[in-house]
């Protein structure tokens, strides 16, 4: 019988102890938030209710992606095309007279079934291979929708609003969007405490040692790519009845890729594969979306691309690690980022001197 030494043993429980009471206050914090911003419809300004509707949207867009590229650690720079699977679903189904619900239950129906099936050969790339395709396959998405008119010429929809008073409607997929943010908060939190959830970590820090552990990573990284499908479709399906005429690329609309770019920022910003990561982040760069475009247009534009940069640099474990970190060993934190603003500054120093910027 193996003998466990006394030292050892104290930091085993003392990590296990840690770890319950991160995940526990997390959710607490997480359901707080949440519980705050449902208050936001009692203000009364419809302006703040559309600044907070897209938030929460973001939320679940941000949370959704997190099951793949947070826990699993895949960049899936495609998610968006879940997203336009779920709007125009829902748009061909109220085109047709059909019920708003059956639109919502067809458009997770059809994206799980999507995400099934490009996940069976696209998860077998790895890195930038597994990126690119998944880009690919949602511009490819757009372009088809708009080619064959579905919906509308050039895919151009135009749907009749809902037979309510509109600020009762808002509110109404306010709660909508914000129920579906909740329900993925608490998803993250189960995938957090699952054995699913331990073998998409496994596969993010070391997949060929996950694979060596027995664990049958495949299907694994096909069942979170299924996973993030569902809320980002049931979204689409949201936005599409919310706002009414859309198109399927450009700026805006259902297969734009900047959608994609905003989850993963978001996610990442807050910090990957953490449970109030995606949720802090959606509001930051959401915010500072909607306040530049009116505040500042002229910097609007070049804001994602800049915060990308900064984020990839000076951040790439997020703010929730860097709490953590700071709570730990502030000291330690001071110097490593110190060290790590200066190695930043120096590449992108090289950067522009290598390209003649």
């Amino acid at each position: 019988m193996a003998i466990v030494e006394p030292a050892k043993a104290r930091r085993v429980a003392g990590a296990s102890v840690l770890a319950a009471q991160e995940w526990q206050w997390s959710l607490a914090v997480g359901v707080g938030i949440m519980a705050l911003i449902a208050l936001v419809p009692l203000t009364g300004d419809q302006s703040t209710l559309s600044l907070w509707t897209f938030i929460v949207m973001y939320i679940a867009l941000a949370q959704g992606w997190n099951f793949i590229g947070g826990f699993a650690g895949y960049a899936a720079f495609g998610n968006v095309a879940f997203f336009g699977i779920g709007a125009y679903t829902v748009a061909i189904i109220l085109q047709d007279n059909q019920p708003y619900w059956l639109g919502l239950g067809l458009a997770v129906a059809i994206a799980a079934l999507f995400a099934f099936l490009l996940g069976l050969p696209v998860l077998r790339l790895r890195g930038h291979y597994f990126a690119i395709a998944t880009l690919g396959v949602a511009e490819a998405l757009g372009e088809f929708v708009a080619s064959k008119d579905i919906g509308a010429t050039a895919g151009e929809i135009s749907l009749n609003p809902p037979p309510i008073n509109y600020q009762i409607a808002n509110n109404l997929f306010f709660y909508g969007f914000w129920a579906l943010a909740l329900v993925t908060l608490l998803g993250t939190v189960w995938l957090t405490r699952s054995r699913m959830g331990y073998a998409l970590v496994a596969i993010r820090e070391n997949e060929l040692a996950a694979e060596a552990l027995g664990i049958s990573t495949y299907w694994y990284k096909v069942g979170a790519f299924v996973l993030s499908a569902l809320p980002t479709a049931l979204a689409g399906g949201l936005f599409a009845y919310w706002q009414l005429a859309f198109d399927p690329t450009g700026e805006g609309g259902a297969f734009d890729v900047n959608i994609s770019v905003t989850m993963i920022l978001m996610t990442v910003l807050g910090g990957a594969g953490t449970i109030l990561g995606p949720l802090l982040g959606a509001i930051i760069i959401e915010y500072l979306d909607q306040y530049t475009l009116v505040t500042f247009p002229a910097f609007h534009g070049p804001l994602l691309g800049a915060l990308i940069v900064l984020v990839t640099i000076f951040l790439p474990q997020g703010l929730i690690r860097l709490v953590r970190e700071l709570i730990r060993s502030p000291e330690g934190v001071k110097l490593s980022y110190t060290t790590r603003l200066k190695q930043g500054v120096r590449r992108v120093t090289r950067f522009i001197a290598s390209n003649g910027v």
